[in-house]
């Protein structure tokens, strides 16, 4: 069994897309949402709509394989914005960051799943 999938250009464009939207969301949270604890709960439930949107859009032919896939990605986009952003320019990094990264890092599984399940009623 294959650990990741190749990605072909719509995968790619369309991840792409769904990071913005994520990185987008993470920056607009706190102004709508005073509690972290909020903003934890809404970023799984945007994380998990993004990525089950990801699953739709490119219908992958092995789901865990490209679970694994996008969740490798977008991991390494996380960590990279976090030390930039947290431990470089503002100097403030928490445990928040860490926690962002173990979700969306289980995250794609969860969409995975989902979409295994919707597809299967098909």
């Amino acid at each position: 069994m294959k650990y990741f999938t190749a990605l072909k250009f719509r995968d790619i464009i369309s991840l792409v897309l769904l990071i913005a939207a994520s990185f987008g969301w993470i920056m607009i949270d706190q102004l709508f949402l005073p509690e972290t604890y909020q903003r934890m709960i809404a970023l799984i439930l945007v994380l998990t709509l993004l990525f089950f949107l990801q699953f739709l859009i490119n219908r992958p032919k092995h789901v865990w394989s490209y679970a694994t896939t996008i969740a490798l990605i977008a991991v390494l986009f996380i960590i990279l914005t976090s030390l930039l952003m947290h431990v470089i320019v503002l100097h403030d990094f928490s445990v928040k960051g860490l926690i962002i990264i173990a979700i969306t890092a289980v995250v794609p599984y969860c969409s995975g799943g989902i979409y295994l399940l919707t597809r299967s009623r098909r």
